[in-house]
Order: structure tokens, then C-alpha cells, then sequence
């Protein structure tokens, strides 16, 4: 058992990666060749450009920066799993810069480090990519992945002000969280553009098709993260989210990396999302000894985007993208409920979630397919044998998605008065609930027992035993440093009812005793889920609201410029007129099938292209 307290059992995790990634960049340094380069940082950038060519068929520049942008993601994506783990099993944080806050921030930053990356290495190897800056060779790809990077640390001040004004609000939703999630969720996206604009000049060898697999499963990684709080079993909005979640990360992400990979993408996809989320949960529930968080499959959504595109092709984008919303709006999202259900992953009664979730899970879904097809369409380098999806169905699907997650927002509370009564044993306690109306929860959402932040995460379900009355099959902590609580949800009534809270000198709240019998009313669920929330002045969420507004709204424009100037065929830039002078570098450019390169540089698939 690794106790999260220690900074020395901690730490190890944060370095591990870059000690990985230090021991390649070595190995991918002596295995390269310097190209008749004399220049030593120039020679130094070419060997591993070389190496990273030679075994996955991709350009040096695209493979660098993506590897690099990959590695990054991936810290990022531990570390925020990791310091979602611990405040649901601990609670608050004793430091802000602890070894998971700091691996958020690395890989956010890492974003950034990637790009640069990109960009050297495709300026010394004289690349015609994107644009050029001041002699700098800048893929479009890069850039968008570096604005998204910047966008997720400048959430980190924002994040700070939040709390100072309004204590801390232990939860994935707030709007500084969001746009800090938000920046790595997406980055995924951005690799996998760069590996588009490297695909126009290469011929990927197997572990390049690989690498292209696994940025498409960590597409769904990082359009998962949103779920995050139903991961973790401890959601503070309606459970009719988790659907709706579902259904815009299969619209979206199955479709365009089913057009991004073709035949096949969309299963290859989520063999790579099943992999990689395994791995998250055995390192946070295993090797850091956290609640392990559950994760949805995709599978059956996989299947439906693959046979709709087999049915129906994918030429016609706008068709492709509405028939394959509405199937897994509704096959593959009724195929992830059976699996939350049957998982016991997250308990809920999906016949009182079945019409809301149908309706609203259908335009999810639907609205979210054609905006990966639209966004899908760059991979068609020109666009030559797909039509572009026109603007105002772009606008309509961004406006159903928006529709969508909106209308579960509001988390109302019902009048629901309710009797706990205990049956303690030990530390340990039996909890049985009558309520009053007698059938206020006969038709809910969910409802059982709750504790975390006592060394982790326990759920025990409510049983009807009699009208109005409920009782737990099995017992719950009610000493030490635990919380519980009965949790209802019913249509858009979040509620909750204390049964036991420790006392909390640090933010002056009072403990609530473990009695054998409480009455008392149902209040909403954030009333002690957040209970170190406060009030504050209105200006700092003004801010924070306007500035994830801004950033959100530079990153969607950014993203329709870049993905708009690929399918335009904007992936490799026209060569020099011919007989032009190279602009920099130690020979003159040759062209290998068809592609500009430098001199000392060949592809090693020229020969066969």
C-alpha cells in the first residue's frame, strides 16, 4: 500500500514518465543518422527525426511532436484521476502543489513543450507544413495544440481566485475545473490532427498505425474526462448526465475517428480507450490504492458508426453523420446502460431515466455525429471524396449539443421529510430510512447510502422492505474521518440527508453525530457534498464564467480554422516554384514520391511509394 501522505512514495509517479521519455529520446538519438549534417544541435534534432521515420513511416516532426504531446496527455490524464481519487477518499489537499496538482500542471504545460517540439524539429528538417513564422516552420496542428495547453493553465490562476472567494468546492464542474479539463480533454484531438497533417507526407509502417489507433482511444479518454464525477461514483448533478455524456462522446468521438482511421477506426479506436482507461484504473485503484474509477466501453456505439459507414458510406458526410447519430442514440446507448447496469458501476433505475434519456440522449447523440463528421471531413486530405458539411448544420448540431447539457442542469429539491435510524456494529452501521410521503422514493433515480473521504468510497443500496420504509443490506462507516449520507435523486430533485459528518475546525463547521434515530428533512446534495463551500462576492465568478466563455470560444474557432484548412487540402503546403533556392539548410531539396524533402533526408519508403 502506497500512503498518498509520504511525498517520498509519491513522487516516484510523477517522474517515472519523463525518465521514460528521456531513456527514447536517447536510444532514438544513437540509432539515428545525422544526414551529412556538421551543425551538432542541427545533427542532434535530425538523428532522432531519422529514427522516429524509419520505424513508424511517419515524418520525423509529426512523430516527435506527437509522441511528445501523447507522453504529456497522458501524465495530465493520471494526474487529474489521481486528485479526483483523493479528494473523494481524503478530502482536501494539505498543499496545493502535491504530486497529482503537479502532474495536471506539467502535462498542461506539456501541451505547450510538445508544439515547440513540433515546430524545431519540422524547421530543422526544412518541412513544408502549416506556416511559416520568421523562418520557423509552425503545423497548423501545433499550434492548435499549444493554444489548448495555454488555455488549461491559465485555468490555474482562475482556479485559485475561485477558491479564495468561495472555499473549496470539491467537485469536476465547477468553471475553472472545466476549462482546466477541458485543455487536456481536447488535446487528443490536436495530436491527432498533427498525425493528419504528417500522414500527407507518409506511408505509416505498422507501429505508425498503432500510434494512430492509440491517439484515436485517447480522443475518447480525454471526451471522457467530463464524466468524471460518475466515475468515481459520487455525481452532484442529475444521473440523467451520464447518458447524455455518453451519447456526445460516441456521436462525436466514434465518428470522427471513424473517418479519421477508416474501415475499422471506430473499433480500433475503442480497443485502444479500453486499454488505456484499464491502465488508469489499475495505476489509481491499484498501484496508488485509490477508489478505482469504472469507465463506460463504447463497444456497441463502435459497432454502429462501422456498420452505418459500411451501409451507408461516408462520401455524403452530412447523411453519414445524422444516420450514425441516431443509431447510437439509441442501440449504442442503450448497450451502455446494460453495461452500467450491469457492472454495478453506477446504480440507477434506468426505467425512470428512459424517456429523458431517450429524448435527450437521441439529440445528443445525433447533434454530436454530425459535428465529427463535420470536423472528421480534414482527414479527407482536399476533401476530394466527401462533401463538406454546410455551416447552419454545423450551427444547429453545436446548438442541440448545448440544448442537451443544458436542460439536466437545474437540481431542484423536493419536500421529503425521512427517519434514519442505525443499527450500529462496531465502527460500522446498518442504516434503514422511512420516508414521508411514503412513496417519495419508490419511482427515484437513485437512491441508497453514501460515504467517502474516510480513506475512500463506500455505496450501499436501499432496499423497499415495506411502504415508505428502506433499509441497507449492508453497513457503512459512521466514525472517524467518514461522511455518509442518504442520497435520492429523483427526475431533477438532487437531494441528500445527513447521517453522520465529522466536526471541521479548519472551516467551522459542527460534526453531525451518528444517533440511533434522526428525523429530518432532504436537503440539496451539494449542501454536504461541498460543505466547505462559501459565499462570496459576486466579481471572481463573473470573471471566471467570462474567461471560460473566451477561452471556449477561441478554441472551437481555432479548431474549425484548423480542421477546415486540412479538408481543404491544407495538410502540405505547395512546394517552391521549381528551380527556387532552398531557404536554409546544408543541400538542396530533392523530391521523393512526389513529396518535397531535404537533401540527406529520404524517406525509406521512397523507393516503393
Amino acid at each position: 500500500m502506497i500512503a498518498f501522505a509520504g511525498w517520498d512514495t509519491d513522487w516516484p509517479f510523477v517522474a517515472a514518465p519523463f525518465v521514460f521519455y528521456f531513456f527514447t529520446v536517447f536510444w532514438l538519438l544513437v540509432m539515428g543518422d545525422h544526414g551529412g549534417l556538421t551543425n551538432p544541435v542541427r545533427m542532434f534534432f535530425r538523428r532522432i527525426s531519422t529514427s522516429l521515420e524509419e520505424i513508424t513511416g511517419f515524418p520525423g516532426w509529426c512523430m516527435a511532436g506527437a509522441l511528445s504531446g501523447l507522453l504529456v496527455l497522458a501524465v495530465a490524464a493520471l494526474g487529474l484521476y489521481w486528485d479526483v481519487a483523493y479528494h473523494i477518499d481524503f478530502g482536501r489537499d494539505s498543499r496545493l502543489m502535491t504530486p497529482s496538482h503537479t502532474m495536471i500542471l506539467l502535462g498542461l504545460g506539456g501541451m505547450v513543450y510538445a508544439a515547440v517540439i513540433a515546430v524545431i524539429f519540422a524547421t530543422n528538417d526544412e518541412t513544408n507544413v502549416g506556416f511559416r513564422v520568421a523562418g520557423l516552420r509552425v503545423p497548423r496542428s501545433a499550434l492548435m495544440l499549444a493554444v489548448l495547453g495555454l488555455g488549461g493553465v491559465a485555468a490555474f490562476p482562475l482556479d485559485n481566485l475561485w477558491h479564495q472567494a468561495y472555499g473549496i468546492d470539491v467537485t469536476l464542474w465547477s468553471p475553472t475545473h472545466l476549462q482546466l479539463v477541458a485543455g487536456g480533454g481536447l488535446g487528443p484531438i490536436a495530436v491527432l490532427l498533427m498525425l493528419l497533417e504528417g500522414r500527407a507526407q507518409a506511408r505509416p509502417f505498422v507501429l505508425g498505425r498503432i500510434i494512430e489507433a492509440t491517439t484515436a482511444g485517447a480522443v475518447l479518454v480525454g471526451l471522457s474526462t467530463f464524466q468524471g464525477e460518475f466515475d468515481f461514483g459520487v455525481p452532484q448533478f442529475q444521473a440523467l448526465y451520464l447518458p447524455i455524456l455518453f451519447a456526445v462522446v460516441m456521436g462525436f468521438g466514434l465518428v470522427l475517428v471513424r473517418m479519421a482511421l477508416g474501415r475499422g477506426g471506430a473499433l480500433s479506436a475503442v480497443a485502444a480507450f479500453i486499454a488505456l482507461r484499464v491502465s488508469l484504473a489499475l495505476l489509481v485503484g491499484g498501484a496508488l490504492n485509490h477508489t478505482t474509477p469504472r469507465f463506460p466501453l463504447y463497444l456497441i456505439g463502435a459497432v454502429c458508426v462501422e456498420v452505418v459507414a459500411h451501409l451507408v458510406g461516408t462520401q455524403k458526410t452530412l447523411k453519414f453523420g445524422l444516420i450514425a447519430g441516431v443509431v447510437v442514440g439509441t442501440v449504442g446507448l442503450a448497450g451502455e446502460m446494460v453495461w452500467v447496469d450491469a457492472s454495478g458501476w453506477f446504480r440507477i433505475e434506468a426505467s425512470a431515466l428512459l424517456l429523458p434519456a431517450a429524448a435527450l440522449g437521441l439529440v445528443a447523440a445525433t447533434a454530436a455525429a454530425v459535428l465529427g463528421a463535420g470536423m472528421g471531413r480534414a482527414w479527407r486530405s482536399g476533401g476530394g471524396d466527401s462533401s463538406p458539411v454546410p455551416l447552419a448544420a454545423l450551427a444547429l448540431a453545436g446548438a442541440g449539443v448545448l440544448v442537451a447539457l443544458a436542460l439536466p442542469l437545474p437540481r431542484n429539491v423536493g419536500k421529503v421529510d425521512a427517519v434514519v435510524r442505525l443499527e450500529p456494529a462496531g465502527k460500522l452501521a446498518k442504516v434503514a430510512v422511512d420516508v414521508t410521503p411514503a412513496g417519495a422514493a419508490d419511482h427515484a433515480t437513485a437512491f441508497g447510502v453514501m460515504s467517502w473521504q474516510g480513506g475512500g468510497r463506500v455505496w450501499a443500496e436501499l432496499e423497499k422492505t415495506s411502504p415508505g420504509h428502506w433499509e441497507t443490506s449492508k453497513a457503512v462507516p459512521i466514525t472517524g474521518k467518514w461522511k455518509s449520507m442518504v442520497s435520492l435523486q429523483r427526475a431533477d430533485e438532487v437531494m441528500a440527508a445527513a447521517i453522520y459528518l465529522p466536526a471541521d475546525a479548519e472551516i467551522d463547521a459542527s460534526a453531525v453525530p451518528a444517533l440511533p434515530e434522526r428525523s429530518t428533512s432532504f436537503v440539496r446534495n451539494t449542501d454536504i457534498l461541498l460543505r466547505e463551500a462559501k459565499d462570496g462576492p459576486a466579481w471572481p465568478a463573473m470573471l471566471a464564467y467570462a474567461g471560460v466563455a473566451l477561452v471556449a470560444a477561441g478554441w472551437v474557432g481555432l479548431f474549425a480554422f484548423t480542421g477546415r484548412r486540412l479538408a481543404d487540402g491544407g495538410a502540405l503546403p505547395p512546394p517552391p516554384p521549381s528551380g527556387s533556392a532552398p531557404t536554409t539548410g546544408d543541400a538542396p531539396p530533392v523530391v521523393a514520391a512526389g513529396v518535397l524533402q531535404p537533401a540527406g533526408h529520404t524517406r525509406p519508403w521512397a523507393a516503393t511509394r
